[in-house]
């Protein structure tokens, strides 16, 4: 028989442990350079989804966010997506002016003034 304590024990203990899944750091699931190098687009998912097994081919179906990077580390902003593996799609436009990114059906980056638009997405 278990006794009172120690089941509340228990339980905070699988909450901490579950709390810490949940808010711990995203982990990088791929990074997809720009073709002259001057920017990387960076995939994250959170550790639980990484955990959550899913079958052979569905590794990138985990939400998370896609954010674009400088080369000097400088963030051009961040957007959530369903789907991690998304970030193969992004369209580096770096003849336009103003350079651009998109990420098919989520958003729009700018990237000489490092900003990004999801509102027409």
């Amino acid at each position: 028989m278990i006794r009172p304590r120690r089941a509340t024990v228990t339980i905070l203990a699988l909450l901490a442990g579950l709390s810490a899944l949940l808010f711990a750091p995203l982990l990088t699931y791929r990074e997809v350079p720009s073709p002259d190098g001057e920017f990387v687009a960076i995939a994250k998912a959170s550790l639980f989804f990484s955990l959550v097994p899913v079958m052979p081919g569905q590794v990138g179906d985990k939400p998370g966010r896609v954010t674009i990077v400088r080369k000097d580390g400088w963030p051009c902003g961040t957007v959530a997506v369903e789907m991690v593996g998304l970030v193969t799609d992004v369209r580096w436009r770096l003849e336009d002016k103003p350079r651009a990114a998109t990420l098919v059906g989520s958003a729009a980056w700018n990237l000489d003034a490092c900003t990004v638009d999801t509102s027409g997405w």
